[in-house]
């Protein structure tokens, strides 16, 4: 009997796989219950509400986390929304659903998704967490309330962009960030989809053509005529993710594409790396990865001392060798961490504090995941180019005095201006670097699956053909400007892939083991790089490489020379189009980019962030810095857990059906006044 079944439920884990029956059934066959059953089981779903308030308050699930969509949020809002007004104990959880919903929630969704869509999680933790929640909890609340947030945010919608932009030439997704696999399905696309009529998400993994339910509960029925397997070739080739400052652009929608990313934005705690400023580059195959295994488990020597790290992604590195604070460790044993010469350790763990359990505490504790932040992108012309300041991800008030992860003083300014063009298919990478110490030794990176080989003034390296679309093979060529006489070395090979700080991080030799078994759409750990340093040490120092993406087999015909014009340095690429001219000047984080084709020219400005690095702590405040740790009074300020008192408002509308989940019309003393909407 259902009846006997559902009471006989007991709570474990997150709860969902039990609150959410629980809720389904009392709601839906509310009608056809006897006034003893729906007594019992009206007590059942309180303890499945209260059940799941305990999970997310005792383990302070956060929204910047995978785990509270997965799915105690889900099961949460079901079942507040099922017994609302039907018992006064209910009120209280629907005060706890409400406030964690409108005022936690949501605008941590705001802030992250921004105007445009995107998430800061990677791999597979976009299905199983924001993208098993999308669809499914606007849509019970505006079931419930009226309120339709799918047409008043915009990152919501967003998101379905998101999706098919991560999506690259293979049909696998972008590899940045936490991630074992990256080809899992995201539940909530297909609803979403649906909601907004949107058949290039819809078209990602288009369901079979008979009607049938897309989301939990009964979510809207498939639509075999959103099925276009060309409606994503219809969308613009580049878009700036600006929640999560992403920059992702293509030279067409087919499998032979170019397709390149770029990030530079801000920390929001849950799976992503130490990689502000990083760039990937595909064709025919990844060309310049993100490198590194998410594994063998998490928190293994590999993870934290390499793939997590600034030393495996396409970026920078600024190394003072007094760098090595251990990191807290666990019970209470410091663990060492390789110098690698990267960016501040925030997020996810590092043992250093737990996920902000909203936007005020994000807010409160700025200074730590203030990481990097980008200017407008230029879309325009065959060109996408952005400008960023990454240097708070290297320093912020912290750094300097002591502690493990705001790490050394080390960068007072890292610019990186970031440009491709697709028409004839060159990206342009300029970076101004200031290091605290001209001793602190720096180095310009970029990870590769083969071999690279250094040239006179630069390098190249190929990838090899592999079965299935968007592997027809590739090759890239890189032109190294500035700084001039640069010092070009590749590393890697057996006993060096994963070299950092004097130590082949490779689990003692198991590693290989491990990638050998990875599946075609499973990482790119890579297995080699290319460090690009200044042949003598200065504080302040310039880097200008231009690279060359083309099919296997290929060798570009561009001609690339450095410019000199008084302070301002560039380049002219001379390509098959035609030719483009890219002037920088040192001290300002700008561009301008002069566009000659067909007797005609056009110039582009493109401006980016300059904020000041903070202040240099005094010997003074770095001394009391180090005692108050030595005392053990260093703590960041306590957070208030997510619940509201029984005195906030959560009342429902006179002309709202307490049967949110079902058709089942309520009755007259059933009826109540409204719930807050997201914005009251």
């Amino acid at each position: 009997m259902l009846r006997d079944r559902l009471l006989a439920l007991t709570f474990d884990g997150r709860g969902a796989e039990q609150t959410k029956p629980l809720a389904l059934a009392y709601d839906w066959l509310y009608e056809q219950w006897r006034p003893e059953d729906r007594r019992v089981l009206l007590a059942k779903a309180l303890d499945g509400c209260n059940y799941e308030i305990k999970v997310i308050r005792e383990q302070r699930l956060s929204p910047y986390n995978v785990i509270l969509y997965n799915a105690p949020l889900q099961a949460l809002m079901a079942c507040a929304i099922a017994i609302y007004r039907d018992d006064l104990r209910a009120d209280p959880v629907m005060n706890f659903t409400a406030d964690l919903w409108l005022r936690r929630v949501l605008p941590v969704w705001r802030q992250v998704m921004g105007r445009n869509g995107g998430w800061h999680e990677g791999g597979e933790y976009v299905g199983i967490g924001i993208g098993q929640a999308i669809y499914g909890l606007p849509a019970m609340w505006r079931r419930a309330t009226g309120e339709d947030l799918f047409a008043t945010e915009p990152g919501v919608r967003g998101f379905l962009d998101f999706l098919v932009y991560r999506t690259q030439p293979d049909g696998t997704q972008f590899r940045w960030g936490d991630g074992a696999w990256f080809d899992r399905i995201v539940p909530d696309a297909i609803p979403l989809a649906l909601e907004y009529r949107d058949a290039a998400a819809y078209s990602l993994r288009p369901p079979g053509k008979a009607p049938a339910p897309t989301a939990w509960p009964w979510g809207p029925l498939t639509d075999a005529t959103l099925n276009d397997p060309t409606a994503a070739t219809r969308l613009p080739l580049a878009r700036l993710f600006d929640g999560i400052g992403m920059l992702v652009a293509r030279s067409d929608w087919s499998p032979q594409a170019t397709y390149v990313t770029f990030k530079a934005g801000d920390n929001f705690w849950s799976h992503s790396h130490l990689d502000q400023g990083a760039f990937t580059i595909y064709k025919g195959g990844a060309l310049a990865i993100d490198s590194g295994l998410y594994g063998p488990h998490y928190g293994s020597d590999h993870h934290m001392n390499y793939s997590y790290q600034t030393i495996a992604h396409n970026t920078v590195t600024v190394t003072d060798p007094r760098d090595t604070v251990p990191a807290p460790g666990k019970e209470g044993k410091p663990r060492p961490i390789a110098n690698d010469g990267g960016q501040r350790r925030i997020g996810s763990g590092w043992g250093v504090e737990a996920a902000p359990l909203d936007l005020a505490e994000w807010e409160a504790k700025r200074d730590t995941y203030r990481t990097g932040s980008m200017g407008p992108l230029l879309d325009r012309d065959g060109l996408a180019v952005a400008a960023a300041d990454v240097t708070p991800a290297y320093t912020n008030e912290q750094s300097g005095t002591g502690t493990f992860s705001a790490r050394t003083r080390r960068v007072e300014r890292f610019w990186r201006i970031f440009g491709y063009d697709r028409v004839d298919d060159v990206v342009v990478v300029f970076d101004q670097v200031i290091a605290t110490n001209a001793s602190f030794h720096k180095r310009w990176l970029l990870h590769t699956l083969e071999a690279p080989e250094v040239t006179k003034d630069g390098f190249s390296v190929s990838v090899a053909p592999r079965d299935g679309p968007g592997h027809p093979g590739g090759r890239l060529e890189a032109k190294v400007l500035l700084p001039k006489g640069a010092l070009i070395n590749a590393i890697g090979g057996p006993g060096f892939e994963f070299f950092v700080d004097g130590k082949n991080y490779d689990e003692q030799g198991t590693l290989q083991a491990a990638i050998r078994k990875l599946g075609l759409n499973n990482g790119e750990p890579g297995a080699w790089r290319v460090e690009v340093s200044p042949s003598a040490d200065a504080r302040e120092d310039l880097f200008l490489v231009v690279l060359l993406p083309t099919s296997l087999g290929a060798h570009p015909t561009h001609r690339i020379r450095l410019l000199e014009s008084g302070r301002k340095v560039g380049c002219e690429i001379v390509g098959p189009k035609r030719t483009t001219r890219w002037w920088f000047e040192p001290g300002r984080n700008r561009v301008e980019v002069d566009v000659a084709a067909s007797r005609e020219e056009r110039r582009y400005h493109v401006e980016g962030p300059m904020t000041p690095p903070p202040a240099r702590p005094s010997w003074l405040e770095r001394q009391r810095s180090w005692m108050a740790r030595r005392r053990g009074q260093v703590k960041g300020p306590r957070a208030r857990l997510p619940f509201a008192s029984s005195s906030t408002t959560a009342t429902m509308s006179a002309t709202t059906s307490t049967r949110t989940m079902a058709s089942r019309k309520p009755t007259a003393s059933r009826t109540s006044a409204a719930l807050p909407t997201s914005r009251g």
